[in-house]
């Protein structure tokens, strides 16, 4: 798989030509696929096993109206701007309707639909970030609207992990393997593994991350500071608690 992708940015081209192109399809996403067929065409002749991954990303999350991906180009959907504490075909944010709305529109015209979805906070990597509900669904949500590749982010660029990095990474493993897999005994498999003596007070601290979020209105996005409404006063005090009962059960 070769990646041929817009830039990480909020622009696009403007010229005459691909903003023509642009108008008439509904979407940038057109003249970013006319560009990336083009190229999958001439690969193809030499490197018949060679696919083309381009991402639909921001401004080109949208299909265009009636170019198609080629058969060896992957439309890599991008979940960026998404709510994660609930699951994504549950929550009534506006984000995840539109996330919606793009996955069920390329469903049926991208044959090599992949996802790149996100699993910490992005702004503070090391920050709370209570999605731990809604991972197993979203999975799900993706094999049933014909997802084949699946890549969930969860490091940051120079190195190591965000918050909870391992027991994030262990759960996706095991949902990436079996969507219906069993989460709960994989949950208590790794804290009693990794936390020992201190598994049931990691258990409980999740637990009390995962209440501020189960109104259904209180939305988590990669991007939220500190100040965020799930990481409220009365949360702080009882996690730094929990924390600290954890450290001291864990001494030694």
């Amino acid at each position: 798989i070769i990646s041929v992708s817009q830039n990480d940015t909020g622009n696009w081209c403007q010229c005459e030509q691909c903003k023509a192109l642009d108008d008439a399809e509904g979407s940038p996403a057109a003249s970013l696929l006319k560009f990336v067929n083009a190229i999958a065409e001439d690969i193809e002749k030499d490197y018949p096993n060679v696919r083309l991954d381009t991402l639909a990303y921001q401004y080109t999350r949208k299909p265009p109206k009636t170019i198609r991906p080629r058969k060896n180009v992957i439309i890599r959907l991008c979940s960026i701007e998404c709510c994660f504490a609930h699951p994504l075909a549950e929550c009534t944010s506006q984000e995840n309707r539109r996330f919606r709305d793009d996955i069920i529109a390329w469903q049926p015209i991208a044959p090599l639909l992949y996802i790149w979805d996100y699993t910490p906070n992005f702004a503070n990597y090391q920050q709370p970030f209570p999605n731990w509900e809604a991972l197993q669904m979203n999975v799900q949500f993706f094999v049933e609207h014909g997802v084949k590749g699946l890549f969930e982010q969860g490091n940051y660029s120079p190195g190591g992990y965000g918050e909870m990095g391992p027991l994030r990474a262990y759960l996706l493993a095991k949902l990436l393997w079996n969507p219906k897999t069993n989460m709960q005994k994989h949950f208590s498999e790794f804290l009693n593994a990794y936390y020992g003596q201190a598994a049931p007070h990691i258990r409980s601290y999740l637990e009390i991350l995962e209440q501020q979020v189960r109104d259904g209105k209180t939305h988590a996005h990669i991007f939220d500071s500190p100040k965020a409404a799930y990481l409220n006063d009365a949360f702080l005090r009882n996690a730094t608690q929990i924390l600290e009962q954890a450290e001291q059960a864990a001494e030694n």
